[in-house]
């Protein structure tokens, strides 16, 4: 006599609640990634022997151009001009509501002269306020759009120039920074000291990473670590990037001091 076999039950599995997981997942990791800073100015490293990963967070990442990048520089942008405009970048994000003509409405401020990309990219940006970096970074996309008015603005200036001024304008275009994922912005020789104490009290555990020009004049990098020498700045450490020869055995060194 035959046995009937009783037909298993099938088994149906949900995998809704897995989607959901992954998706949070996904937004969790793209909300805590941290990547790096767009490159605002080019900077041509010397090569070394010594390999260095450099972190990848609690960095101050400094850059120190070559003479003839940061003329070239100074020619096409006028340092208070930009400072200027990341402030009134800064303060554009405050209004609520803000809207492209409320933007260009705003006197005492270089909006009126700002191109209609740059109004509508603050008028758009999330998470306003925005950050001093953020700022910066929409600054230095209006500088490097054809027919600027940073650049009119720049030209106009240098006309009006003594040599001695334009030296100085040169040595302010000279060394950039910049912070986690912000964009550069230059960095006067004279607030050096201020924004490594300020940049340290935001973040006690930050180390500074140095890009330096291989082309870089040498006194300027000697007047920038005297600085960082001093008593209330106390930054005596710091990494130099470098490129890795390749036709060279790889020795380990130190940090650079």
């Amino acid at each position: 006599m035959s046995v009937k076999m009783k037909r298993r039950a099938r088994i149906v599995m949900d995998m809704t609640p897995m989607v959901d997981i992954a998706f949070l997942l996904v937004i969790f990791f793209m909300s805590t990634y941290n990547a790096r800073p767009p490159i605002t100015v080019d900077v041509v490293l010397p090569e070394s022997r010594s390999p260095f990963k450099v972190p990848e967070a609690n960095v101050m990442m400094v850059n120190v151009l070559a003479p003839e990048e940061a003329k070239a520089l100074a020619e096409s942008i006028g340092p208070t001009t930009l400072i200027t405009l990341i402030g009134n970048i800064r303060e554009a994000s405050l209004q609520p509501e803000a809207t492209v003509e409320m933007l260009k409405g705003m006197s005492g401020t270089l909006m009126p002269l700002a191109s209609p990309e740059l109004l509508m990219d603050i008028v758009k940006s999330p998470g306003k306020p925005l950050s001093r970096g953020r700022a910066a970074e929409l600054a230095i996309a209006e500088v490097r759009r054809h027919g600027s008015f940073v650049t009119k603005l720049a030209k106009q200036e240098i006309a009006s120039l003594k040599p001695e001024q334009m030296n100085a304008r040169i040595d302010s275009m000279m060394i950039w920074y910049a912070t986690g994922r912000d964009a550069s912005q230059p960095l006067p020789l004279d607030q050096v000291g201020s924004t490594v104490v300020d940049e340290r009290i935001r973040n006690p555990k930050l180390m500074m990473v140095m890009m330096v020009d291989k082309n870089c004049l040498s006194g300027k990098m000697l007047d920038l670590t005297k600085i960082l020498q001093k008593e209330d700045v106390n930054m005596l450490r710091f990494s130099l990037v470098t490129n890795l020869k390749t036709d060279a055995k790889a020795t380990f060194g130190e940090e650079g001091r």
